[in-house]
């Protein structure tokens, strides 16, 4: 008798074990499911997606700064600091919004408009091949430095392979296919930070930074074409140039003092201190701001052509806007403090003992790109509504702002320097309350918003 209480104990402990077991999993899977399906929102696959690119090129790329601070000198850094300084100023004139006007066509124009895109990126491209190739002669008369010169114009070449693909790139955005431009650019940073690095293992200088982004160039061209089909139709006339024009010289100018505030620090400090110091400052700006920056301009990516789909609703644009910087915030703001916290350890050890002067300066710079993260979101939701005009004068005062702070910055160093880009960017987050609020307060929210 005592045997079969014993079993039939037992058995009723096993139940109650099952049922507790099967308790947990559904409270676990009910969470589960609740995590899935936040995670499965359009906008957080696609910046999972582009983040997760950007965080692999900057794997590789750490790789190649890694090889290029023990095989540079700061004086070589400089003179590609300068190269590439000048490269960025022109190559902002590509950005003219007419990708962006792609990525917000009503299907009734889209023919009409990418066939007049088509065009528009040639005449554009074609204009930046002959300007950066003038700038290279000027460059070399002035400084009397034809290494320099030769850099610049070396550079130039990618402006004539760039419009082959460019259509074919903004649909792939447009039809939020950002897994796609993902893969593609993760191919194109990958095949450049290898080709660097190993260049510069061979002896190749500062052509080592430069040779590579030319090489590569064909690489994104193959990888968009092979993943977007459009065909340009020839004969056809270009319409509506007006119109792609007048949205795009507001973007185009938006860039452009977005590009100058990120080179024009560079020029200041090498003109003041000299080419060595300019290499010792391009350095820390870019192993501090690099990573960091890359995954803000991805999650732009996503952000726009994301808010691209609620613009009919104001308020609904809003609310998925706000939704949309929170994530971005929790995403990266932690991992910003991080590498800011942990420069002092990881420099020496990683880069070598030539670049510890600068750890301070890096780990600065690193912490000034939490509030451009604000800065740049409310900049593409002014584009979704169609007022670039507004981001337009925003980023004119504020860059001019930015030049006398880093010129006043001076007095203290590429450290007071990399104070005064800290504290000026600390305007961000109001400027990115100001366009919130801007935008909640029209009148009626139901109304689509205007192109």
């Amino acid at each position: 008798m005592s045997i079969i209480s014993t079993k039939y104990l037992k058995v009723i402990r096993l139940v109650h074990k099952v049922n507790a077991f099967s308790a947990c999993y559904s409270m676990f899977s009910d969470f589960k499911s609740k995590i899935i399906s936040k995670i499965q929102g359009r906008f957080i696959r696609n910046a999972g997606w582009i983040g997760s690119a950007e965080m692999f090129h900057r794997v590789s790329r750490l790789i190649t700064t890694v090889i290029l601070a023990r095989y540079l000198t700061p004086v070589e850094f400089g003179v590609a600091a300068m190269a590439l300084t000048a490269n960025e100023l022109i190559k902002v004139l590509a950005q003219n919004g007419i990708g962006a006007r792609i990525i917000r066509a009503t299907e009734q124009e889209l023919d009409e408009v990418c066939n007049t895109a088509y065009r528009l990126n040639w005449y554009y491209c074609g204009s930046l091949f002959i300007i950066q190739c003038l700038v290279a002669v000027v460059v070399a008369f002035i400084y009397s430095n034809y290494q320099l010169s030769s850099l610049i114009a070396c550079l130039s070449l990618v402006y004539l392979m760039m419009p082959f693909a460019l259509v074919q790139a903004f649909l792939i955005q447009r039809q939020n296919r950002l897994k796609v431009t993902a893969l593609i650019s993760s191919a194109q940073v990958t095949v450049d930070n290898l080709l660097t690095g190993v260049m510069a293992f061979l002896g190749f200088g500062v052509w080592s930074i430069v040779l590579p982004k030319v090489i590569v160039a064909p690489v994104w061209i193959y990888g968009t074409l092979s993943q977007q089909y459009w065909k340009y139709t020839p004969g056809k006339k270009m319409k509506n140039v007006a119109g792609i024009l007048r949205f795009g010289k507001n973007v185009l100018g938006t860039e452009l003092a977005k590009v100058l505030r990120l080179s024009v620090d560079n020029i200041i400090v090498a003109w003041y201190f000299g080419l060595e110091v300019a290499g010792l400052y391009y350095f820390a700006k870019n192993a501090g701001m690099g990573i960091s920056l890359s995954l803000v301009s991805a999650f732009n990516i996503t952000l726009f052509a994301h808010l691209c789909e609620y613009r009919k609703s104001i308020l609904t644009l809003k609310k998925e806007f706000i939704r949309s910087l929170k994530i971005i915030s929790l995403s990266l703001i932690p991992l910003i403090i991080l590498q800011s916290l942990l420069a002092q350890w990881y420099v020496p050890v990683i880069f070598g003992e030539q670049w510890v002067p600068v750890v301070s300066v890096m780990a600065i710079l690193c912490l000034s790109v939490i509030p451009r993260i604000f800065g740049e979101a409310a900049g593409e939701l002014l584009k979704v509504v169609g007022n670039p005009a507004l981001e337009l004068k925003w980023n004119v005062y504020f860059s001019v702002f930015f030049v006398l702070s880093v010129i006043a910055g001076l007095a203290g160093g590429i450290i007071g320097v990399a104070i005064a880009i800290l504290v000026s960017h600390l305007l961000f987050p109001v400027y990115c309350y100001w366009v919130v609020n801007y935008c909640l307060a029209q009148k009626n929210h139901s109304v689509p918003v205007s192109d």
